[in-house]
């Protein structure tokens, strides 16, 4: 490691997760239910996305060796998955992206805070990438990895600060508001998608 780890490894993982761009779909998948369940969900989103990170950042490099899986195969497949909520939010399709009647939607779609708010949107190809990028380069070192661990901890912290915020500004965007920056955030989601793909397939050889 070198003294530009650490705000390496911060500002990349949080510029991957991204809860600042995402608060237009934390609104969209949580405004549906109520205070507390809300805050549950989220809760729950952030501790089964960094459970899952730092899972790759103990065991990732070895599980993709084991398997014979590529870190494009994240890219790819997590930009798929992007894409197809990308596209929800362009067309604003009520049976994902409105969740008036939330529990008929996580009836329906399972558990919101495990899809697509815990994956893809906290801990996505990118993240995962990123992670196993990072835990490549301490690799046998006992406190590197507890620092990335700890790293990791703090942006999904910052993240749930977030989310929680996020919901308060619904107030304030009202429905309009809240449709046009869902559709902004959609086109932006689904350049992302297309992005990671492409990122993907180069590191394949296909590009």
């Amino acid at each position: 490691m070198n003294e530009y780890f650490i705000p390496s490894v911060f500002f990349t993982l949080f510029f991957v997760v991204a809860p600042l761009g995402l608060i237009p779909v934390f609104l969209a998948y949580l405004s549906g239910f109520d205070t507390r369940r809300r805050n549950r969900l989220v809760v729950k989103a952030v501790i089964i996305a960094l459970a899952i990170s730092i899972f790759f950042i103990l065991f990732g490099n070895i599980l993709l060796k084991f398997l014979g899986i590529s870190s494009a195969a994240f890219l790819i497949a997590g930009g798929i998955l992007l894409f197809l909520i990308a596209i929800d939010m362009l067309f604003a399709r009520p049976t994902r992206t409105k969740v008036s009647e939330g529990a008929a939607v996580a009836d329906e779609y399972g558990d919101v805070s495990v899809f697509p708010l815990a994956i893809p949107m906290l801990c996505g190809p990118g993240n995962v990438a990123a992670l196993l990028m990072f835990s490549s380069q301490v690799q046998g070192d006992i406190g590197g990895l507890a620092l990335l661990i700890a790293i990791t901890t703090v942006v999904f912290l910052l993240a749930m600060v977030i989310m929680f915020l996020s919901v308060n500004l619904q107030r304030l965007l009202g429905e309009t508001g809240l449709s046009v920056i869902q559709r902004l955030m959609g086109l932006i989601l689904s350049a992302l998608a297309v992005q990671f793909i492409i990122n993907g397939l180069k590191q394949i050889g296909v590009l």
